[in-house]
């Protein structure tokens, strides 16, 4: 099975042509949304799961200076964080309190150390 993704201008609109074998088919932005949303809920269920921890070797694509939200969570103590990502749209985190608290932490000792390196250097 060969199968081919790509981007063409479709009466000049972009949209993503997906060709497999020779059955191909033409998604605009919705589609591919649409697309992008139910693989991920599927790749959720699938076996391997995903690593708890971000691989050292793989080159991941990183959204550089990302839209966030967040809010209470209306279920339990804890908070909900929304980040956009500009091909993958937007994912939300409920973080509970401990793990808030991680979170806060770590980028708290972030700040502290580019807080200390600026000092350092003027």
């Amino acid at each position: 099975m060969t199968m081919t993704i790509e981007m063409i201008n479709e009466y000049g609109t972009h949209a993503v042509d997906v060709t497999i074998d020779e059955r191909h088919v033409v998604l605009g932005a919705e589609e591919v949304d649409a697309v992008i949303e139910r693989l991920a809920l599927i790749r959720a269920s699938m076996r391997p799961e995903i690593a708890k921890e971000p691989s050292r070797t793989h080159q991941y694509v990183i959204e550089m200076d990302p839209c966030w939200h967040t809010e209470k969570h209306p279920l339990y103590e804890g908070a909900v964080l929304f980040m956009r990502h500009s091909g993958l749209g937007w994912a939300g985190f409920a973080l509970p309190t401990p793990s808030l608290a991680k979170l806060h932490e770590a980028l708290g000792k972030h700040l502290a150390q580019l807080e200390e390196s600026h000092a350092l250097m003027n």
